[in-house]
């Protein structure tokens, strides 16, 4: 009878202590379920963001088409027209001076 009476005390204490660690056990794993679920959250929103940006570079990609050597070649020409140097065509076609030249020497 003494025995039980010590024992029981200590049995009584270790399952509270247990219950204590389960308790903590599961909050542990409720708080990794919620961030789990909150990074989804983010990346599903970082993933519809990146989509938006890339359909808009999409759409202003092709209204932006570099000029073939034929067009600024004409261009250049056309500069020279109006009597302007080979500094001030390079300078407003923002080319280099060799650039210019090589261009208007292919139209002669």
């Amino acid at each position: 009878m003494e025995w039980f009476i010590i024992f029981l005390p200590i049995i009584g204490l270790l399952l509270f202590s247990l219950s204590l660690f389960v308790k903590e056990k599961n909050a542990t794993k409720d708080e990794v379920e919620q961030m789990s679920l909150s990074m989804m959250g983010e990346v599903y929103h970082i993933k519809k963001r990146l989509q938006m940006l890339e359909e808009e570079l999409l759409t202003v990609s092709p209204a932006y088409r570099p000029k073939t050597n034929k067009e600024l070649a004409n261009e250049a020409y056309d500069y020279l027209q109006q009597n302007m140097s080979v500094d001030e065509i390079a300078a407003a076609m923002q080319l280099k001076d060799d650039e210019v030249k090589y261009l208007l020497a292919r139209l002669q």
